[in-house]
């Protein structure tokens, strides 16, 4: 009866009830609930059918309440959710999320997984009230999560998705505040690698390092794009530009992380446009190329030298799927290049729309 505790309290909050309230349902007192919650005190016998139709469980599920939604079934209703903006309003989509979030509110790996969802999402928010309860919803996952969930991993994740709705919410002084300037990289995964090696283990080893560097790569490419679009950067474009090619000369970047890239040389194409229309249009190029690999494989992209990186593909929420919208993204995307006014007067440009519409086309097909 040990896991009891945890599921009166669980039940409880997704009940939205207080201790007080429960108490007086059920004609005893907050003490006597929260020595049921922390495991000091268990119910008597009788007491569990009336605790059952409370929570609305049976009386089993009361006794033998456990996790049991596997990854898969996760990346299922992630990937389900996500492709609802497609064919509905953000409305309904977020409803939808509540209902998942009412109803799984002890699974945390799922709560975890429907913040990612909620943080890629509400861009699509149609006005500030969407926005708020977006928000709103998301930090009760949170909050739910910091306050009831044993595993680490879930809780670091937690705080990163805080972050993120403070960011939305425009509380970024409680960020500034919070957050290290200067955090330093205390170098885990190396340390992890190493401890495999000299276990024997090499396998595991190498697995851990490319993981580590194609999430380091990535971050990389997130902060190089803040940098030339908020004009952060004290080199030249084209510094950045011969950056960027070498860069991917040894890691690929194009192919393995084109949702990234894509914005690089887009943000490069508005630099060269008035002045520089060969550069524009050279770097439209690359766009395209982008939106080729991503029309092609919406996914986390791996080549040879990035192999052996599934495991912590299975650990995300969408699996090695994107955690964006396809429909939508594409579309933006598409619309961004052909709708640019200053694109339109360069010389050469017919010629990008006609590429970026016929690859535009493959989703059709897809």
């Amino acid at each position: 009866m040990i896991q009891i505790s945890k599921t009166i309290k669980k039940e409880r909050l997704r009940r939205e009830m207080t201790q007080e309230s429960l108490a007086e349902y059920l004609n005893t007192t907050k003490t006597t609930i929260s020595k049921w919650e922390n495991a000091s005190l268990y119910p008597d016998i009788t007491m569990l059918p009336k605790l059952a139709k409370v929570f609305n469980i049976s009386v089993d599920n009361l006794l033998n309440y456990s996790v049991t939604m596997t990854d898969e079934e996760i990346t299922k209703i992630s990937i389900s959710l996500s492709k609802i903006l497609n064919r509905a309003s953000y409305d309904e989509y977020l409803s939808t999320v509540k209902d998942y979030y009412v109803s799984n509110c002890n699974e945390f790996s799922l709560l975890s997984s429907l913040l990612g969802l909620l943080m890629n999402h509400i861009p699509y928010c149609q006005n500030e009230e969407q926005n708020n309860e977006t928000i709103e919803l998301a930090y009760k996952m949170i909050h739910l999560i910091e306050d009831n969930c044993d595993i680490d991993e879930i809780k670091k994740h937690a705080k990163g998705y805080k972050l993120a709705f403070q960011i939305y919410e425009g509380k970024y002084i409680d960020i500034i505040n919070n957050v290290p300037d200067y955090d330093m990289k205390l170098g885990q995964s190396f340390m992890l690698a190493q401890a495999y090696i000299l276990s024997g283990e090499k396998r595991k080893a190498n697995s851990v390092i490319q993981t580590d560097m194609y999430q380091s790569l990535m971050l990389y490419l997130q902060n190089f794009t803040l940098s030339i679009t908020y004009d952060l950067h004290t080199l030249s474009i084209d510094d950045l530009e011969h950056r960027i090619f070498h860069l991917n000369k040894a890691f690929n970047i194009d192919y393995l992380y084109p949702y990234l890239t894509i914005t690089i040389y887009y943000q490069f194409a508005q630099h060269h446009a008035d002045k520089y229309p060969l550069k524009a249009i050279e770097n439209l190029e690359k766009f395209c190329q982008s939106f080729d690999y991503l029309i092609s494989d919406f996914s986390y992209h791996t080549d040879e030298f990035f192999n052996d990186i599934d495991e912590w593909f299975k650990q995300l929420p969408f699996g090695q799927r994107l955690p964006l919208n396809y429909e939508n993204l594409l579309e933006m995307l598409y619309s961004s290049v052909l709708n640019h006014k200053s694109f339109n007067n360069i010389e050469g440009f017919e010629n990008i729309k006609t590429e970026i519409k016929q690859i535009y086309l493959k989703k059709e097909r897809k």
